[in-house]
């Protein structure tokens, strides 16, 4: 029986892309800069190919300085916004706080920032526990197995009864299946098209309703069989 829910944060219960579009308005009203010409350089090609978004985007508009790349740093620690969740994500997690189950963030990601994206999404209020991975070190975010295994423990459940949803193949999907959790991979965000190895496949969060009514339904049979 499923009783708790596991999600990544960026691009599952939100879209990041609007927390980095907000910095750049800032940044670009600050400068006197063309923002609609970022918005046209920050697409999902983009955001699959660079390893450093905000040097990547100053050289893109031959803006480039280490101080200014320093400045959206710490805007993207400090931005003060309202960030909204994708209404799915809502719903979901309105379900899941009237049917009993838990609920739980794993992420990874620049200590400070990540913090300040769950302040700006308010969503601290709707879910059960959040592990940052970044707090264990660098080394231990996902995929690696603690910070799945910190929030098993702080959910205070085993693998076989949560769902691990996020849209990364690699850090989401595969780090939960090392550790034996069931994953669900929700296509969005710039990872959307990728291959993944999930027991599950979603478009919208409350798809989550059915493979939670599923799983309890082979699990009624199971048991009901094994009493015969």
């Amino acid at each position: 029986m499923t009783k708790g829910l596991i999600f990544d944060l960026d691009n599952t219960l939100y879209n990041e892309d609007l927390y980095f579009l907000e910095i750049f308005r800032l940044f670009s009203k600050k400068y006197d800069l063309d923002f609609e010409k970022i918005r046209m350089i920050f697409t999902h090609d983009f955001r699959l190919k660079s390893k450093d978004i905000f040097t990547d985007i100053l050289k893109s508009i031959d803006f480039y300085d280490s101080k200014l790349q320093e400045e959206l740093f710490y805007l993207y620690n400090t931005i003060n916004i309202h960030l909204p969740l994708y209404d799915d994500a809502k719903e979901i997690l309105t379900f899941s706080s009237e049917n009993g189950i838990k609920t739980a963030i794993v992420t990874n990601g620049v200590l400070n920032a990540q913090k300040n994206k769950v302040r700006c999404l308010g969503i601290e209020k709707f879910v059960d526990s959040i592990i940052y991975a970044r707090e264990f070190g660098r080394e231990f975010e996902k995929p690696h197995e603690k910070p799945y295994e910190k929030c098993l423990n702080e959910l205070g459940l085993n693998s076989h009864s949560v769902l691990f949803i996020g849209d990364d193949p690699l850090t989401d999907i595969s780090g939960a299946s090392k550790c034996d959790i069931p994953t669900v991979f929700i296509r969005r965000g710039h990872l959307k098209n990728e291959a993944h190895c999930a027991n599950y496949e979603i478009n919208n969060l409350m798809e989550l309703i059915a493979i939670i009514e599923r799983g309890n339904c082979e699990e009624q049979e199971s048991s009901g069989h094994n009493r015969h």
